[in-house]
C-alpha cells in the first residue's frame, strides 16, 4: 500500500516541479528580454511588437510541452525561426535573447516524454536550428565566432536533450524495478495460498476419513452415531470446498480464524490519545463465508495499519460496512491527519497482495488518495440475501 501512494504522488510533485520552473522562467526572463529588446539600438513600433508575443507565446508552450511535449515542440521551432530572423539593431537576432532558453525546456519534455524517433528528430532539429541561428545573427561575420557560437547553442542543445533522456532512462528502470516487485509480490502471495490451501485441504481430508471411519463402524450398532459422523463429513467437505475458492490467513491453523466480531475489534484497538477510529454498519447485516471473512478482516487490519504509519498524529480513521443486496461494501477513510509521513517500513507492496488476497474471495479492491486522506474500499459478496434474517444496522 506505501508502494501505490508513491506510484500516484510521484507523478504529480514531478508535474509540479515542471511547472514551477517553467512559471519561474517565464517570470524572470519575459520581463528582462522585452526590457533588452527595448533597449537602444533595438527594436521599435511592429517588429517590437512582433518579437514580444512571439517570445510570449513561446514562454505558453513551454507549459503546453509538459502536457502535450510533441506539438508543442513543433510550434516552439517554428516560432524560433521567425525570431531567428527578427535583426536587433544589426548585431543579433531575436533568437538570442533570454527568453529563447525555455524553448530547450520543451526540447527536453520531447526527449522525456516521446519515444526515440521523435526524440532523435527533435534532436536534430536543434541543432540544424543552432545552425541557422549562428547564420542569421549579423553580429557573429567571423568564421570563429560562427564556430564558437554554434558550438555553444549546440552544446545547450545537446545538454536539455540529455537531461530529458537521463530522466527517461530513470523512470523507466522505476518502472522496471516495480513491474518486478509487483509479479514478485504476487509470486510469493500465490505460494502463500498455495501452502495455506493444502494444510486446510490436508486438515479437511483427516477430519473427514476419522469421521468416515466412525460413521462405518457404527452403522449397524449406532445409527445415530453414524449419521452425526457423516454430517460431519459432509460439512467438513462443503467448508473445503469453499476454501479451495477462495485463501486462508497467514495463521491459518495456529490462531483461530476472525469473525465479524474480530473486525470490529480491530477497530477498537487502534483507538488511542493520538488516533480515534470510528465504525459504522449500514443495512442489514448477513452472513459471510469463512474466505470472505478472513480478506475482510486483512483489508481493515492493513488499511488501519497503513492510516497510521503513513499519517502525522492525530488522525481520524472511520471504518464503513454497508451491507448490501448481494455485497459487503467495506470503506476505510483516514482525514489526512495533520499530513503524510515517509515510512521505510514494509516492502511497498501490500496493497498487492491484499488485492490478490481479495479478488480470490470473490471481491474487488481500489484504493487512492482523496481531498483530505486516503480512502481504501473493498467489496465482497456476501453469503446470502439481504431480505434473510439479520440485525439491522441504522
Amino acid at each position: 500500500m506505501a508502494d501505490q501512494r508513491s506510484r500516484e504522488g510521484a507523478p504529480r510533485v514531478w508535474q509540479r516541479l515542471d511547472v514551477i520552473t517553467t512559471a519561474v522562467l517565464a517570470a524572470i526572463l519575459l520581463p528582462a528580454t522585452i526590457a533588452a529588446l527595448a533597449q537602444p539600438p533595438g527594436l521599435t513600433g511592429l517588429l517590437l511588437g512582433t518579437a514580444i508575443a512571439l517570445f510570449t507565446v513561446l514562454h505558453v508552450l513551454s507549459f503546453v510541452g509538459i502536457r502535450h511535449p510533441l506539438a508543442a515542440f513543433v510550434v516552439a521551432s517554428a516560432l524560433m525561426l521567425a525570431l531567428a530572423l527578427i535583426p536587433v539593431g544589426g548585431v543579433n537576432s531575436a533568437a538570442m535573447y533570454p527568453s529563447a532558453i525555455v524553448y530547450l525546456l520543451v526540447l527536453g519534455q520531447v526527449s522525456l516524454q516521446c519515444d526515440r524517433r521523435y526524440s532523435a528528430a527533435a534532436l536534430a532539429v536543434g541543432i540544424v536550428g543552432a545552425i541557422i541561428v549562428v547564420l542569421a545573427t549579423p553580429g557573429l561575420d567571423n568564421p570563429l565566432w560562427q564556430l564558437g557560437g554554434f558550438i555553444g547553442l549546440a552544446a545547450a542543445v545537446a545538454a536539455a536533450w540529455a537531461l530529458g533522456a537521463l530522466q527517461r532512462l530513470r523512470r523507466a528502470r522505476s518502472e522496471d524495478e516495480l513491474r518486478t516487485r509487483t509479479e514478485r509480490a504476487v509470486s510469493e502471495e500465490r505460494e502463500r495460498i498455495n501452502r495455506d490451501l493444502h494444510d486446510l485441504v490436508a486438515h479437511a481430508t483427516t477430519v473427514m476419513i476419522a469421521q468416515a471411519e466412525v460413521a462405518r463402524a457404527f452403522l449397524r450398532e449406532e445409527p445415530e452415531t453414524s449419521e452425526r459422523a457423516l454430517g460431519v463429513v459432509v460439512d467438513t467437505g462443503r467448508e473445503a470446498l469453499r476454501g479451495m475458492r477462495g485463501i486462508v490467513a497467514d495463521d491459518a491453523g495456529r490462531d483461530p480464524a476472525p469473525d465479524l466480531d474480530a473486525v470490529r475489534a480491530l477497530v477498537e484497538s487502534v483507538r488511542s490519545p493520538r488516533a480515534v477510529a470510528n465504525l459504522e454498519e449500514h443495512g442489514m447485516v448477513g452472513a459471510l463465508e469463512p474466505v470472505v471473512v478472513l480478506a475482510l478482516h486483512h483489508v481493515v487490519r492493513e488499511a488501519l495499519t497503513n492510516a497510521l504509519r503513513h499519517t502525522r498524529p492525530p488522525v481520524r480513521v472511520t471504518v464503513v460496512l454497508d451491507w448490501r443486496a448481494t455485497t459487503l461494501v467495506a470503506t476505510i477513510r483516514d482525514d489526512g491527519g495533520a499530513g503524510r509521513r515517509a515510512s521505510d517500513l514494509g516492502v511497498g507492496v501490500g496493497l498487492v497482495g491484499l488485492a490478490e488476497r481479495v479478488r480470490l474471495a470473490g471481491g474487488a479492491l481500489s484504493a487512492g488518495a482523496e481531498a483530505e486522506g486516503w480512502a481504501v474500499r473493498a467489496e465482497l459478496p456476501r453469503a446470502d440475501q439481504a431480505a434473510s434474517t439479520g440485525e439491522d444496522r441504522p
